[in-house]
């Protein structure tokens, strides 16, 4: 089963969320997190640095494992998902490449609204992590 090592960028109680090209084969057009496939002989923190400056542009300076979990729909994009909190990098966020087309700072009430997060297992994760930056857990 693949693996995913994906950063969840956090500052004032917001989470920063990618939408998915339009053109992806598995989540297209969905909010999730940076991120992508650990490769061989690398671990998930290793990937998830090394996916964030691929894709947004940032080093991460500071981050902890938040959650892992495995996702098994739909079936044909079964992973294990490696969600690491980031709370400082260096670097400004910015898109890289065509695999998302947005990106945009939530709040924990608009994680918790959003209906199209990829995978969907991502919004308890993410709606307490946000909350936890804002002060309010």
């Amino acid at each position: 089963m693949p693996e995913i090592a994906m950063g969840a960028l956090s500052r004032n109680g917001m989470l920063l969320l990618a939408r998915r090209n339009s053109e992806r084969r598995i989540y297209p057009d969905r909010w999730s997190l940076p991120g992508g496939h650990i490769e061989d002989g690398e671990d998930a923190e290793t990937a998830m640095c090394r996916e964030l400056l691929e894709e947004i542009s940032v080093t991460p300076k500071r981050w902890q494992l938040a959650a892992k979990f495995v996702s098994q729909a739909p079936p044909e994009a079964s992973a294990t998902f490696h969600v690491y909190h980031v709370d400082q990098w260096q670097g400004l966020p910015q898109l890289v490449g065509d695999e998302h087309t947005e990106l945009r700072w939530f709040t924990a009430a608009e994680v918790e609204q959003e209906t199209e997060l990829a995978p969907s297992q991502l919004g308890e994760i993410l709606a307490r992590l946000a909350m936890r930056g804002s002060g309010e857990d």
